[in-house]
Protein backbone atom coordinates (compact mmCIF):
# COMPACT_ATOMS: atom_id res chain seq x y z
CA UNK A 1 0.00 0.00 0.00
CA UNK A 2 1.19 3.86 -0.92
CA UNK A 3 0.63 6.82 0.74
CA UNK A 4 -2.11 7.67 -1.25
CA UNK A 5 -3.97 4.68 -0.60
CA UNK A 6 -6.69 6.10 1.93
CA UNK A 7 -7.61 9.08 -0.53
CA UNK A 8 -7.80 6.85 -2.98
CA UNK A 9 -10.19 4.21 -1.36
CA UNK A 10 -12.17 7.61 -0.47
CA UNK A 11 -12.15 8.36 -4.53
CA UNK A 12 -13.53 4.89 -5.70
CA UNK A 13 -15.80 5.11 -3.16
CA UNK A 14 -18.06 8.20 -4.74
CA UNK A 15 -21.50 6.15 -5.21
CA UNK A 16 -22.73 8.61 -6.98
CA UNK A 17 -20.69 10.55 -9.01
CA UNK A 18 -22.81 13.35 -9.88
CA UNK A 19 -22.77 14.52 -6.19
CA UNK A 20 -19.76 15.79 -7.69
CA UNK A 21 -20.92 17.46 -10.76
CA UNK A 22 -23.55 20.59 -11.46
CA UNK A 23 -24.68 21.69 -14.51
CA UNK A 24 -22.89 24.24 -16.53
CA UNK A 25 -22.70 25.97 -19.63
CA UNK A 26 -20.81 24.59 -22.07
CA UNK A 27 -18.41 27.70 -22.46
CA UNK A 28 -16.71 27.35 -19.55
CA UNK A 29 -15.31 24.00 -20.73
CA UNK A 30 -11.70 23.76 -20.14
CA UNK A 31 -9.70 23.83 -23.47
CA UNK A 32 -7.27 20.82 -22.07
CA UNK A 33 -7.87 19.38 -18.66
CA UNK A 34 -4.75 17.70 -18.78
CA UNK A 35 -2.55 21.12 -19.01
CA UNK A 36 -0.15 21.46 -16.43
CA UNK A 37 -0.61 23.94 -13.67
CA UNK A 38 2.00 25.95 -12.52
CA UNK A 39 3.16 26.41 -8.42
CA UNK A 40 3.56 29.78 -7.62
CA UNK A 41 6.78 29.26 -5.65
CA UNK A 42 8.12 31.75 -3.03
CA UNK A 43 11.67 32.02 -3.88
CA UNK A 44 14.26 33.59 -1.50
CA UNK A 45 16.34 36.65 -3.24
CA UNK A 46 19.45 35.89 -4.52
CA UNK A 47 20.74 39.05 -2.19
CA UNK A 48 19.26 37.51 0.41
CA UNK A 49 21.81 35.37 1.81
CA UNK A 50 21.83 36.49 5.19
CA UNK A 51 19.25 36.72 7.65
CA UNK A 52 18.40 40.53 8.31
CA UNK A 53 18.58 39.93 12.21
CA UNK A 54 21.58 37.79 11.86
CA UNK A 55 23.69 40.00 9.07
CA UNK A 56 26.73 41.40 9.06
CA UNK A 57 25.45 44.60 8.28
CA UNK A 58 22.96 44.41 11.85
CA UNK A 59 25.72 42.91 13.74
CA UNK A 60 27.37 45.92 12.88
CA UNK A 61 25.09 48.51 13.63
CA UNK A 62 25.06 47.52 17.46
CA UNK A 63 28.56 48.61 17.92
CA UNK A 64 27.67 52.05 16.24
CA UNK A 65 27.17 55.03 17.59
CA UNK A 66 23.64 56.48 16.52
CA UNK A 67 24.99 59.80 14.85
CA UNK A 68 24.08 60.74 11.59
CA UNK A 69 27.91 60.50 10.16
CA UNK A 70 27.67 56.47 11.50
CA UNK A 71 24.88 56.13 10.03
CA UNK A 72 25.54 57.36 6.54
CA UNK A 73 28.80 55.62 6.93
CA UNK A 74 26.91 52.29 7.73
CA UNK A 75 24.41 52.33 4.70
CA UNK A 76 27.52 53.46 2.64
CA UNK A 77 28.75 50.17 3.69
CA UNK A 78 25.87 47.77 3.16
CA UNK A 79 25.09 49.20 -0.14
CA UNK A 80 28.70 48.35 -1.37
CA UNK A 81 28.60 45.14 0.37
CA UNK A 82 25.13 44.04 -1.04
CA UNK A 83 26.06 45.42 -4.84
CA UNK A 84 29.38 42.94 -3.98
CA UNK A 85 27.67 40.19 -2.66
CA UNK A 86 24.86 40.05 -5.41
CA UNK A 87 27.51 40.24 -8.56
CA UNK A 88 29.59 37.44 -6.99
CA UNK A 89 26.54 35.17 -6.52
CA UNK A 90 24.92 35.89 -10.11
CA UNK A 91 28.48 35.11 -11.31
CA UNK A 92 28.19 31.50 -9.46
CA UNK A 93 24.60 31.10 -10.67
CA UNK A 94 25.74 31.48 -13.87
CA UNK A 95 28.17 28.87 -13.63
CA UNK A 96 25.86 26.05 -12.92
CA UNK A 97 25.48 23.59 -16.03
CA UNK A 98 21.45 23.14 -16.47
CA UNK A 99 19.86 19.60 -16.92
CA UNK A 100 17.08 19.01 -18.60
CA UNK A 101 14.63 17.41 -16.18
CA UNK A 102 11.25 15.02 -16.71
CA UNK A 103 8.26 15.04 -15.46
CA UNK A 104 5.32 12.42 -15.21
CA UNK A 105 1.65 12.72 -16.36
CA UNK A 106 -1.16 10.88 -17.09
CA UNK A 107 -3.25 11.48 -20.36
CA UNK A 108 -6.46 11.50 -20.37
CA UNK A 109 -7.62 13.93 -23.31
CA UNK A 110 -9.18 11.20 -24.47
CA UNK A 111 -11.60 10.47 -21.66
CA UNK A 112 -13.00 13.37 -21.71
CA UNK A 113 -16.61 14.45 -23.14
CA UNK A 114 -16.08 17.96 -23.99
CA UNK A 115 -19.89 18.03 -25.41
CA UNK A 116 -20.95 17.20 -21.83
CA UNK A 117 -23.31 19.73 -19.78
CA UNK A 118 -22.11 18.28 -16.40
CA UNK A 119 -19.23 19.71 -15.06
CA UNK A 120 -16.98 18.71 -11.94
CA UNK A 121 -18.09 21.11 -9.47
CA UNK A 122 -16.92 22.45 -5.99
CA UNK A 123 -20.05 20.37 -4.33
CA UNK A 124 -19.89 19.18 -0.30
CA UNK A 125 -18.58 15.62 -1.73
CA UNK A 126 -15.81 17.64 -3.38
CA UNK A 127 -14.90 19.39 -0.76
CA UNK A 128 -14.85 16.28 1.26
CA UNK A 129 -12.93 14.98 -1.20
CA UNK A 130 -9.89 17.29 -1.06
CA UNK A 131 -10.22 17.55 2.44
CA UNK A 132 -9.48 13.83 2.98
CA UNK A 133 -6.24 14.29 0.38
CA UNK A 134 -5.09 17.08 2.91
CA UNK A 135 -5.08 14.95 5.78
CA UNK A 136 -2.99 12.18 3.35
CA UNK A 137 -0.25 14.89 2.42
CA UNK A 138 0.01 15.99 5.91
CA UNK A 139 0.46 12.30 7.36
CA UNK A 140 2.91 12.00 4.89
CA UNK A 141 4.86 14.78 6.44
CA UNK A 142 4.82 17.10 3.27
CA UNK A 143 5.44 21.07 4.35
CA UNK A 144 1.87 23.01 4.86
CA UNK A 145 2.86 25.39 1.82
CA UNK A 146 3.35 22.25 -0.50
CA UNK A 147 0.05 20.86 0.95
CA UNK A 148 -2.31 24.23 0.05
CA UNK A 149 -0.34 24.46 -3.85
CA UNK A 150 -1.42 20.74 -4.38
CA UNK A 151 -5.12 21.30 -3.17
CA UNK A 152 -4.92 24.62 -5.59
CA UNK A 153 -3.54 22.46 -7.98
CA UNK A 154 -6.35 20.18 -8.09
CA UNK A 155 -9.20 22.38 -7.82
CA UNK A 156 -8.21 24.54 -10.49
CA UNK A 157 -7.80 21.31 -12.62
CA UNK A 158 -10.91 19.85 -11.75
CA UNK A 159 -13.39 22.10 -10.91
CA UNK A 160 -15.17 23.33 -14.26
CA UNK A 161 -14.24 20.11 -16.40
CA UNK A 162 -16.63 17.61 -18.16
CA UNK A 163 -17.77 14.60 -15.70
CA UNK A 164 -16.16 11.32 -17.45
CA UNK A 165 -17.95 8.26 -17.00
CA UNK A 166 -18.28 6.56 -13.29
CA UNK A 167 -15.17 4.19 -14.53
CA UNK A 168 -12.95 7.13 -15.68
CA UNK A 169 -13.68 9.20 -12.62
CA UNK A 170 -10.55 7.51 -10.87
CA UNK A 171 -8.32 8.11 -13.84
CA UNK A 172 -9.15 12.14 -14.02
CA UNK A 173 -8.49 12.91 -10.29
CA UNK A 174 -5.11 10.77 -10.19
CA UNK A 175 -4.12 12.56 -13.60
CA UNK A 176 -5.06 15.65 -11.70
CA UNK A 177 -3.42 14.56 -8.80
CA UNK A 178 -0.01 13.43 -10.60
CA UNK A 179 0.16 17.10 -12.33
CA UNK A 180 -0.20 19.12 -8.89
CA UNK A 181 2.70 17.07 -7.66
CA UNK A 182 5.01 17.27 -10.37
CA UNK A 183 4.40 20.76 -9.96
CA UNK A 184 6.04 20.57 -6.96
CA UNK A 185 9.08 19.84 -8.56
CA UNK A 186 9.44 22.04 -10.84
CA UNK A 187 12.43 24.15 -10.47
CA UNK A 188 15.78 24.73 -12.47
CA UNK A 189 18.03 21.32 -11.97
CA UNK A 190 21.21 21.58 -12.84
CA UNK A 191 24.12 18.60 -13.68
CA UNK A 192 26.33 18.13 -10.48
CA UNK A 193 29.21 16.02 -12.69
CA UNK A 194 29.15 18.92 -15.87
CA UNK A 195 29.14 22.14 -13.24
CA UNK A 196 32.40 20.84 -11.58
CA UNK A 197 33.68 20.18 -14.90
CA UNK A 198 32.77 23.69 -15.89
CA UNK A 199 34.46 25.43 -12.98
CA UNK A 200 37.39 23.68 -13.71
CA UNK A 201 38.13 25.52 -16.70
CA UNK A 202 38.29 28.50 -15.04
CA UNK A 203 40.24 27.68 -11.66
CA UNK A 204 41.42 24.73 -9.16
CA UNK A 205 40.44 23.81 -6.49
CA UNK A 206 36.68 23.83 -7.06
CA UNK A 207 35.14 24.11 -3.46
CA UNK A 208 32.07 22.15 -2.33
CA UNK A 209 30.80 23.29 0.92
CA UNK A 210 27.83 20.43 2.70
CA UNK A 211 26.00 22.09 5.19
CA UNK A 212 23.20 20.75 7.45
CA UNK A 213 21.64 19.53 10.93
CA UNK A 214 22.84 17.07 13.00
CA UNK A 215 22.37 13.37 11.84
CA UNK A 216 21.39 14.01 8.25
CA UNK A 217 24.36 12.13 6.65
CA UNK A 218 26.67 15.21 5.47
CA UNK A 219 30.30 13.01 6.37
CA UNK A 220 28.85 9.88 4.63
CA UNK A 221 27.74 11.96 1.78
CA UNK A 222 30.73 14.05 1.18
CA UNK A 223 32.34 10.65 1.31
CA UNK A 224 30.02 9.36 -1.56
CA UNK A 225 30.78 13.00 -3.81
CA UNK A 226 34.45 12.18 -3.01
CA UNK A 227 34.40 8.65 -4.06
CA UNK A 228 32.39 9.85 -6.88
CA UNK A 229 34.75 12.56 -8.09
CA UNK A 230 37.88 10.04 -7.54
CA UNK A 231 36.30 7.49 -10.03
CA UNK A 232 35.91 10.52 -13.06
CA UNK A 233 40.08 10.76 -12.52
CA UNK A 234 39.51 13.88 -10.12
CA UNK A 235 41.90 14.50 -6.93
CA UNK A 236 39.84 15.46 -4.34
CA UNK A 237 40.87 16.89 -0.48
CA UNK A 238 38.00 16.47 2.18
CA UNK A 239 38.45 19.20 5.10
CA UNK A 240 37.13 17.73 8.35
CA UNK A 241 35.50 21.10 9.36
CA UNK A 242 33.30 19.30 11.69
CA UNK A 243 35.71 19.78 14.86
CA UNK A 244 33.03 19.53 17.57
CA UNK A 245 32.64 16.08 17.40
CA UNK A 246 36.31 13.67 17.15
CA UNK A 247 34.18 10.58 15.77
CA UNK A 248 33.70 12.92 12.81
CA UNK A 249 37.35 13.77 12.02
CA UNK A 250 38.30 10.56 12.31
CA UNK A 251 35.63 8.61 10.30
CA UNK A 252 35.98 11.12 7.43
CA UNK A 253 39.75 10.41 7.69
CA UNK A 254 38.60 6.71 7.74
CA UNK A 255 37.07 7.96 4.14
CA UNK A 256 39.66 9.40 2.79
CA UNK A 257 41.91 6.37 2.86
CA UNK A 258 39.49 3.78 1.37
CA UNK A 259 38.22 6.12 -1.94
CA UNK A 260 41.80 7.33 -2.41
CA UNK A 261 41.41 11.56 -1.22
CA UNK A 262 43.36 12.98 1.01
CA UNK A 263 41.87 14.78 4.59
CA UNK A 264 43.25 17.77 6.40
CA UNK A 265 41.77 17.92 9.58
CA UNK A 266 42.50 19.54 12.90
CA UNK A 267 41.79 18.43 16.97
CA UNK A 268 38.59 18.42 18.29
CA UNK A 269 37.59 21.60 19.44
CA UNK A 270 39.88 23.40 16.41
CA UNK A 271 38.77 26.50 14.02
CA UNK A 272 36.54 25.11 11.22
CA UNK A 273 37.38 28.14 9.52
CA UNK A 274 40.91 27.52 9.94
CA UNK A 275 40.74 23.78 9.09
CA UNK A 276 38.82 24.53 5.76
CA UNK A 277 41.50 27.73 4.48
CA UNK A 278 43.88 24.98 5.55
CA UNK A 279 42.18 22.63 3.17
CA UNK A 280 42.30 24.59 0.36
CA UNK A 281 45.57 26.28 0.48
CA UNK A 282 46.82 22.72 0.74
CA UNK A 283 44.71 21.79 -2.45
CA UNK A 284 45.95 24.60 -4.23
CA UNK A 285 50.00 23.41 -3.36
CA UNK A 286 49.55 19.92 -4.31
CA UNK A 287 47.46 20.76 -7.27
CA UNK A 288 44.22 19.17 -6.65
CA UNK A 289 41.00 19.59 -8.83
CA UNK A 290 37.93 19.55 -5.72
CA UNK A 291 38.22 20.46 -2.03
CA UNK A 292 35.03 19.22 -0.21
CA UNK A 293 34.08 20.80 3.31
CA UNK A 294 32.21 18.78 6.13
CA UNK A 295 30.71 20.70 8.23
CA UNK A 296 29.43 20.63 12.12
CA UNK A 297 25.82 19.93 12.36
CA UNK A 298 24.21 23.10 12.96
CA UNK A 299 20.67 23.56 14.59
CA UNK A 300 18.94 25.82 12.55
CA UNK A 301 17.59 27.60 15.80
CA UNK A 302 21.26 27.79 17.04
CA UNK A 303 21.94 31.72 16.07
CA UNK A 304 25.58 31.18 17.53
CA UNK A 305 26.22 28.88 15.20
CA UNK A 306 24.72 29.10 12.22
CA UNK A 307 27.32 32.49 12.71
CA UNK A 308 30.61 30.39 13.46
CA UNK A 309 28.93 28.38 9.82
CA UNK A 310 28.62 31.50 8.09
CA UNK A 311 32.42 32.40 9.00
CA UNK A 312 33.49 28.99 7.36
CA UNK A 313 31.24 29.84 4.10
CA UNK A 314 33.01 33.25 4.38
CA UNK A 315 36.72 32.48 4.63
CA UNK A 316 36.30 29.51 2.41
CA UNK A 317 33.95 31.01 -0.31
CA UNK A 318 32.98 27.44 -2.07
CA UNK A 319 31.87 27.75 -5.35
CA UNK A 320 28.72 25.12 -4.57
CA UNK A 321 27.03 25.20 -1.63
CA UNK A 322 24.88 21.62 -0.91
CA UNK A 323 22.33 21.40 1.88
CA UNK A 324 22.08 17.98 2.88
CA UNK A 325 18.65 16.52 4.60
CA UNK A 326 17.42 13.54 5.78
CA UNK A 327 14.65 12.41 3.43
CA UNK A 328 13.01 10.68 6.86
CA UNK A 329 12.65 14.03 8.45
CA UNK A 330 9.98 14.95 6.43
CA UNK A 331 8.81 18.95 7.31
CA UNK A 332 11.60 18.91 9.62
CA UNK A 333 13.67 18.87 6.52
CA UNK A 334 11.80 21.29 4.85
CA UNK A 335 11.97 24.06 7.75
CA UNK A 336 15.91 23.10 7.86
CA UNK A 337 16.26 23.89 4.13
CA UNK A 338 14.16 27.08 4.15
CA UNK A 339 16.39 28.09 7.68
CA UNK A 340 19.54 27.44 5.73
CA UNK A 341 18.71 29.04 2.96
CA UNK A 342 18.55 32.32 4.58
CA UNK A 343 21.43 31.96 5.87
CA UNK A 344 23.69 30.95 2.92
CA UNK A 345 21.19 30.74 -0.07
CA UNK A 346 22.89 27.00 -0.93
CA UNK A 347 23.16 25.91 -5.04
CA UNK A 348 20.88 22.82 -4.30
CA UNK A 349 19.73 19.52 -1.87
CA UNK A 350 21.22 16.61 -1.13
CA UNK A 351 18.46 13.90 0.18
CA UNK A 352 19.73 11.32 2.21
CA UNK A 353 18.23 7.77 2.75
CA UNK A 354 15.84 8.22 0.19
CA UNK A 355 15.64 4.36 -0.65
CA UNK A 356 13.50 4.30 2.65
CA UNK A 357 11.20 6.88 2.30
CA UNK A 358 7.90 5.67 1.38
CA UNK A 359 6.08 8.83 1.71
CA UNK A 360 8.28 11.34 0.13
CA UNK A 361 7.69 14.51 1.86
CA UNK A 362 10.61 16.17 2.23
CA UNK A 363 11.38 15.59 -1.23
CA UNK A 364 8.25 16.80 -2.33
CA UNK A 365 8.38 19.98 -0.25
CA UNK A 366 12.25 21.22 -0.44
CA UNK A 367 12.25 22.26 -3.73
CA UNK A 368 8.75 24.21 -3.49
CA UNK A 369 9.66 25.45 -0.15
CA UNK A 370 13.28 27.15 -1.40
CA UNK A 371 12.97 26.96 -5.00
CA UNK A 372 16.49 24.87 -5.43
CA UNK A 373 16.54 21.30 -6.60
CA UNK A 374 17.20 18.36 -5.17
CA UNK A 375 20.46 17.71 -7.03
CA UNK A 376 21.68 14.21 -5.53
CA UNK A 377 19.97 11.64 -3.00
CA UNK A 378 21.89 9.07 -1.17
CA UNK A 379 19.61 5.79 -2.02
CA UNK A 380 21.93 3.05 0.29
CA UNK A 381 24.83 2.82 2.30
CA UNK A 382 27.86 1.89 -0.46
CA UNK A 383 29.95 4.58 -2.00
CA UNK A 384 28.31 4.06 -5.02
CA UNK A 385 24.85 4.67 -3.62
CA UNK A 386 24.14 8.41 -4.82
CA UNK A 387 22.52 9.17 -7.81
CA UNK A 388 21.57 12.19 -9.80
CA UNK A 389 17.93 13.05 -8.26
CA UNK A 390 15.33 12.89 -11.12
CA UNK A 391 11.72 14.26 -10.39
CA UNK A 392 9.87 11.50 -13.11
CA UNK A 393 12.01 8.37 -11.67
CA UNK A 394 11.23 9.49 -8.20
CA UNK A 395 7.82 10.46 -9.06
CA UNK A 396 6.98 6.79 -10.45
CA UNK A 397 8.71 5.01 -7.54
CA UNK A 398 6.57 6.98 -4.97
CA UNK A 399 3.19 6.76 -6.89
CA UNK A 400 4.01 2.84 -7.96
CA UNK A 401 2.30 1.25 -5.15
CA UNK A 402 -1.05 3.54 -5.54
CA UNK A 403 -1.46 3.56 -9.38
CA UNK A 404 -0.71 1.32 -12.15
CA UNK A 405 2.81 2.81 -13.89
CA UNK A 406 1.76 1.62 -17.14
CA UNK A 407 -0.47 4.86 -17.48
CA UNK A 408 2.44 6.86 -16.95
CA UNK A 409 4.14 9.27 -19.35
CA UNK A 410 7.09 10.54 -19.74
CA UNK A 411 6.85 14.44 -20.27
CA UNK A 412 10.37 16.49 -21.27
CA UNK A 413 10.82 19.66 -19.50
CA UNK A 414 12.47 22.57 -20.62
CA UNK A 415 15.69 23.24 -19.16
CA UNK A 416 14.74 26.35 -18.01
CA UNK A 417 11.45 25.86 -15.59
Amino acid sequence: MGFLSRFRRSAKTLDDIGSIASEEDLTIVPENVNEAYEVKTSPISEHEVESEWESTEMIDSIHLDRDKKSQKLMERKQQSQKITKKASIEKRRLKLVPRPSQGLSIDIDHLVDKKSRRKISATPTFAKLMSELEITLLEADMGHAAVDEVLTAMRARLIGAPLPKKGDLERIIDSALIGALDSLLRVSYWDFDQTVQSLMKDEIPIVIMLVGVNGTGKTTTAAKISHRLVQEGLSVVLAAADTFRAGAIDQLNDHAERIGARCIRSQRGGDSAAVARDAIDSAVAKGDDVVIIDTAGRMQNKTNLMQELKKVHRVASPHIVLFVGDALAGNDAVEQAKTFQSFLNFDGAVLSKLDTDARGGAALSIAHATNKPIVLAGVGQGYDDLIDFEPSNFLTQLLSDDMDPMSFTIVARDQNE
